[in-house]
């Protein structure tokens, strides 16, 4: 009996035992190995940055750029400003485009000479030549005005196309030398002459190719307004016609270049048989001898293709070099 229990007590341990080795092998097993994490992704490469892109090289400063289209204030390289009379420089003898149109001085074809203030469009200079007399006038082309600028005289009623207002046709002033002398004072020529443009008289009466042989007074006003310019030439309302003073006209002959005429034509050139002649102030130039007879002896020539840059102190006036300060 005694061992019978020993044997069941042992038997009891053992199953005991027995069941607590599986009960463990139990608890192991619900604890199964987690499956090996992800690789973690490579890191990617940075992209290379861009190289720096090398700066432009600056711009090497001209000396006196030539004036772009339409730039105003530009200064063209080559160009010498010119004086007038009075010992000043103006808007087209500065050798600034003033006025932005791409043209600068005697390319500007509204510029009428180195005097000339304006740049256009209307065809004033800045000081028209009025004297303190309202129909008196003096040379149209210089910086002067009043009695002894430019030593012309002129009254607009010796004119019968009555270009001004308020001054009547009066043909008994013609020749009296208070107001239409003939000839125009000694002095005349030399001064006033020099900056009158082909095609113009003294004061301000020119011709231009669409007037077939017409004059028209490039001061007309309407009020206190200028109305002439190159636009309304035929338009008498606003370039009112006017007759020449013969005694102190620059005439337009077929082998100049003249205000509105730039060219000339082909057989006007050195060795190919010119004709005409170099028009001068008073009336007919002198008769054409088939060499050049663009300018007179004493001037050089400019204002075409191929034509040398007029030399310091001149001014390229309707195709040739002119002195303006005597």
């Amino acid at each position: 009996m005694q061992s019978q229990r020993i044997f069941t007590s042992l038997l009891v341990s053992f199953t005991v035992l027995a069941l607590a080795a599986c009960g463990g092998d139990s608890v192991g097993d619900d604890r199964g190995t987690g499956g090996n994490g992800g690789a973690g992704g490579t890191t990617g490469t940075g992209g290379t940055g861009g190289s720096t892109g090398t700066g432009g090289t600056g711009g090497i400063t001209g000396t006196g750029g030539t004036a772009g289209t339409g730039g105003a204030g530009g200064v063209v390289f080559g160009c010498y400003p010119a004086l007038c009379p009075d010992g000043n420089s103006y808007g087209c003898g500065d050798c600034m485009d003033n006025d932005g149109d791409g043209f600068v001085d005697d390319k500007d074809p509204e510029c009428l000479g180195p005097c000339d203030g304006t740049e256009g469009p209307v065809l004033l200079t800045g000081t028209p030549g009025e004297t303190g007399n309202q129909c008196g006038a003096d040379c149209y082309f210089d910086r002067g005005n009043g009695s002894g600028s430019g030593e012309c005289k002129w009254d607009r009623r010796c004119d019968p196309e009555e270009p001004k207002d308020g001054c009547e046709y009066n043909p008994a002033l013609i020749g009296q030398s208070n107001y239409c002398p003939d000839p125009q004072p000694e002095l005349c020529e030399s001064t006033c002459g020099e900056l009158t443009p082909n095609g113009c008289d003294c004061f301000g009466c020119c011709t231009f190719p669409e007037l077939d042989g017409g004059y028209v007074f490039l001061g007309s006003f309407m009020g206190n307004t200028g109305t002439c310019t190159l636009a309304d030439l035929n338009d008498p309302a606003l370039c009112r016609p006017c007759t020449p003073a013969g005694n102190c006209l620059n005439t337009c002959e077929r082998c100049e270049i003249c205000l509105g005429k730039p060219t000339i034509p082909e057989d006007c050139f050195p060795g190919t048989g010119g004709s005409g002649g170099t028009g001068g102030m008073g009336g007919g130039g002198t008769g054409g001898d088939g060499g050049n007879l663009r300018c007179p002896p004493d001037k050089q020539e400019c204002g075409l293709p191929g034509d040398d840059p007029c030399p310091a102190g001149t001014f390229c006036l309707t195709g040739c070099c002119t002195n303006a300060v005597q």
